[in-house]
């Protein structure tokens, strides 16, 4: 009875999550408090500068709220979301490749045809350089091939 009960109630959440437009990938975005990207302006990224966002110019978007540094910014992202939106919801690209789901340094990025790849950084560790050091061997596109597999693993649990 009890795990029929779960089911339900389990299956009554994914219908509500795909009648809201949130599919299973947007309940995995990384974000804090409900900020992606740790408030920094996902357009900016593009120009090579991370800007931090402001309140002043934000937008909600599939589960998270969007910090822009400058009105055209934000109507950049409201032209073409998709665009702007983080490989991996917003998680650590090193660590995708082992299927884990693991914060980032908004600093700590690159920009890959078009796509945001964030990278954790510490004092002791540095996954950028990690991704850089295994794509000059491996080639990037076949580190986002495995990335992207466990990133569509993850979100269909």
């Amino acid at each position: 009875m009890l795990k029929h009960l779960s089911l339900l109630v389990l299956s009554l959440v994914l219908v509500s999550l795909s009648a809201s437009g949130i599919d299973a990938a947007d309940s995995k975005l990384n974000t804090d408090n409900g900020l992606a990207l740790h408030g920094y302006d996902s357009v900016s990224y593009h120009t090579g500068l991370p800007l931090k966002g402001k309140e002043t110019w934000s937008i909600d978007h599939g589960g998270a709220t969007y910090l822009f540094a400058s009105q055209a910014n934000l109507d950049s992202f409201m032209e073409s979301p998709d665009n702007y939106m983080p490989a991996y919801g917003g998680w650590c690209a090193w660590a995708m490749l082992d299927g884990e789901l693991v914060d980032v340094d908004p600093l700590s990025f690159k920009v890959i045809d078009g796509t945001t790849y964030l990278f954790y950084k510490s004092f002791f560790s540095n996954t950028l350089k990690k991704w850089n050091d295994r794509a000059a061997e491996n080639g990037e596109p076949s580190l986002i091939e495995l990335a992207d597999k466990a990133w569509k693993s993850i979100a269909e649990e």
